[in-house]
């Protein structure tokens, strides 16, 4: 028989309503949840966040006036679509993490053969799952890092840096997601979900690598539009 859980609400509320120092220092206090899956999401969301400010303010300036319905497009997608469901496997992931870890503990601890085997077949059956939600992450990611990339090279230019705070966010989401659902494929080597999501994951690390090439891009322009600026000024000041 599967193993039935009963959702307790850490402190009696989401984690994402408590108080960002609270929500950091839970992160800090060296405990399994909420981890690493949570903490991707949560980058993310910060890019979905910048992603929309830069949408905000260059929809209100006339020099972006070609690219508005862009930036309304981009806005919309990730208010209506992919921040909720961010915040959503943000929630999640710390949940059945938790779970996952708390049957490992049972396993251990446990005498019987049976509920041993019992234990190790649900914590694996919920890694899966907690996976799949890292996946999503990635690839939620993704999008927010091609998004941030456009308002950089089409949002008003006064707000470029928070275009490139949405771009460098997505990457550590993605790069960050990378990391967790490798060595959760290594943990699930035994089972078929392994090999069956290996190409997806190395699928993602393509698309990150192309994106990667963009964003460097981004800041080498930025620095060179900076280095120009003031050689321009100290010539001037030499006059």
């Amino acid at each position: 028989m599967k193993q039935e859980y009963i959702e307790v609400p850490v402190g009696g509320f989401e984690l994402l309503e408590r108080p960002a120092g609270q929500l950091l220092n839970d992160f800090g206090s060296g405990k399994a949840s909420p981890g690493s899956g949570s903490a991707a999401a949560l980058l993310s969301i910060l890019a979905a966040k910048m992603v929309v400010t830069v949408c905000s303010i260059s929809l209100r300036k006339d020099d972006c006036i070609n690219a508005h319905k862009t930036f309304e497009f981009i806005s919309s997608k990730v208010i209506s679509d992919i921040e909720p469901r961010l915040r959503f496997l943000f929630e999640q992931d710390a949940k059945d993490f938790e779970r996952v870890v708390a049957l490992r503990v049972q396993r251990d601890k446990s005498t019987d053969v049976n509920e041993k085997a019992q234990c190790s077949r649900d914590s694996f059956d919920l890694l899966q799952t907690a996976t799949d939600y890292t996946f999503e992450v990635a690839e939620l990611s993704l999008e927010l890092m091609g998004f941030g990339v456009a308002m950089f090279d089409h949002g008003w230019h006064a707000v470029r840096g928070d275009a490139g705070v949405s771009i460098s966010a997505a990457m550590s989401g993605v790069m960050s997601s990378i990391f967790i659902i490798n060595l959760n494929l290594k943990t699930l080597r035994r089972r078929k979900y392994a090999s069956e999501n290996l190409k997806r994951c190395e699928r993602i690390q393509k698309q990150l690598e192309e994106l990667q090439m963009k964003a460097f891009s981004c800041v080498a322009l930025s620095s060179a539009e900076s280095l120009k600026s003031i050689q321009l000024e100290l010539v001037a000041g030499d006059v």
